[in-house]
């Protein structure tokens, strides 16, 4: 199934979804970005083959869809739910890389770092929190992503998404800060 032509059209793909994603102010929103982003982004390791990288997204597609559902009934997801996914992405890197590849993929534990990260992050109901915290995730993703190979635009796709995720952490400092201005001018 290898096609690294259509694997970098998704990887491109999910770039601007992810990128798009951070400039929404509702957390559901955001959240649906996210989801349309992670499709393409596993579309684009199924055609890299890279399987754990590929089931790891579905762990992750799963949990954002799980966690929106929260956010749309507007509660807090249960810590339970984190621990879950985090283990499901664990035991996907076990059953993927040492059951069905029978090797170890050191560099797939930095993408699994990641993923456990993610689970706990996108519990927060706090978007601010949200991008605060995401930033170092992020990074461990961008770097499996760069030293995969032929994976330059979902790597890419990361650093757009740790930039936008900048961005919208100054920007709405920014925001903020003049309206503490006005409201103690007033």
């Amino acid at each position: 199934m290898y096609n690294p032509i259509l694997s970098q059209i998704a990887g491109a793909a999910t770039a601007i979804m992810m990128i798009v994603s951070y400039f929404f102010k509702s957390k559901s929103s955001y959240l649906i970005c996210q989801t349309i982003g992670l499709g393409c982004m596993f579309l684009s390791y199924l055609f890299g083959c890279e399987y754990f990288a590929m089931i790891a997204l579905t762990v992750s597609l799963t949990r954002t869809f799980v966690f929106f559902v929260y956010e749309k009934r507007d509660e807090k997801a249960p810590v339970y739910l984190a621990f879950l996914f985090a283990g499901l992405a664990v035991c996907a890197y076990i059953v993927i890389n040492l059951v069905v590849l029978k090797t170890a993929k050191p560099l797939d534990i930095l993408y699994l770092m990641a993923q456990i990260m993610y689970a706990f992050i996108f519990r927060i109901r706090s978007i601010k929190l949200v991008r605060y915290s995401i930033i170092v995730p992020h990074a461990f993703a961008i770097l499996y992503n760069l030293l995969l190979d032929g994976m330059l635009f979902v790597a890419l796709s990361y650093t757009a998404e740790l930039l936008a995720d900048l961005y919208a952490i100054v920007r709405n400092r920014r925001l903020e800060a003049v309206e503490r201005s006005r409201s103690l001018s007033r």
